[in-house]
């Protein structure tokens, strides 16, 4: 690897350069050298499945205006030995796990609401969910509920705009309580706002709680005007595979420590139970 940066760093005319190795990221190589950030593309089984991985990215950064990096260089696909890279300005701000009040959650929400402002690109890249099939976890405790989960239609959406697809703490740099700054646009495309709300509703449940969550869903909605059908949730749940479901690594690397996989199972769990609360969910 240290090879492969050097020969990166030279083309990006940033030779000699510090390399500072960014926490969070667990598909793929990501680290800052001077004022940039790199992101080299090593996970083969990613870029199989996926070989337009970094001209994803182009266009999700093209797209994002002043709300995320510029870009700067960038290589589409292997040359040699050297794997698909890019090249973005670096952003100002640090990772903030905690703590996750209402003024946190109220600018989260004010700064997802920028992003599906931002006008809408030729849909090159469009929005599916990751998972099409649902099953009942093996680990479940209430099955029925889950059946019940299983068999529901997908939720339709209000509006279609550009949406980030992985919105949530670990991705949003804390400049300031006015200016937080967006990174890892490498699924940008155009979608349900939905699926940007619902994911981050997940991440905060996971991360914090279900209280989190719907303080988040309330700045949203009275900052976007939208409603928001509940539903959205079980395709968030979904979309993170729950038989695998553990603790996500960016958590610890930000010193979240003191959450284990039967927190996040148990968490999983109440959200779906959640949906079918009538007149208590407090969406």
């Amino acid at each position: 690897m240290n090879n492969i940066i050097a020969t990166i760093l030279k083309y990006a005319g940033l030779e000699g350069k510090a390399v500072i190795p960014l926490k969070g990221a667990t598909s793929s190589y990501v680290f800052r050298a001077g004022d940039s950030v790199f992101r080299i593309h090593t996970n083969p089984a990613w870029l199989e499945q996926e070989p337009d991985l970094v001209a994803h990215e182009v266009f999700a950064l093209r797209a994002t205006g002043r709300l995320g990096p510029d870009v700067e260089n960038y290589q589409l696909t292997w040359e040699g030995e050297i794997p698909p890279w890019i090249q973005m300005t670096c952003l100002p701000g640090e990772v903030r796990l905690e703590p996750l009040n209402r003024a946190y959650l109220k600018q989260l929400a004010k700064t997802l609401v920028a992003i599906h402002q931002l006008p809408v690109p030729e849909a090159r890249y469009q929005y599916a969910p990751y998972v099409t099939k649902r099953t009942v976890p093996f680990w479940a405790v209430q099955k029925e509920m889950w059946q019940r989960a299983v068999a529901e239609p997908p939720a339709t959406s209000q509006q279609v705009r550009f949406i980030h697809r992985d919105f949530h703490p670990v991705n949003v740099l804390y400049e300031s309580a006015e200016k937080y700054n967006v990174v890892d646009w490498i699924n940008g495309c155009v979608g349900p706002i939905e699926a940007d709300v619902a994911h981050c509703r997940l991440n905060l449940m996971l991360l914090e709680s279900v209280e989190a969550a719907d303080q988040f869903l309330a700045e949203y909605i009275a900052y976007s005007g939208f409603s928001y059908d509940r539903k959205w949730d079980l395709t968030a749940v979904f979309d993170f595979e729950p038989d695998t479901l553990n603790v996500y690594p960016g958590w610890k690397a930000y010193g979240k420590a003191n959450i284990s996989q039967g927190n996040v199972r148990e968490r999983m769990e109440n959200i779906v139970l959640k949906v079918y609360e009538n007149d208590e969910s407090g969406y």
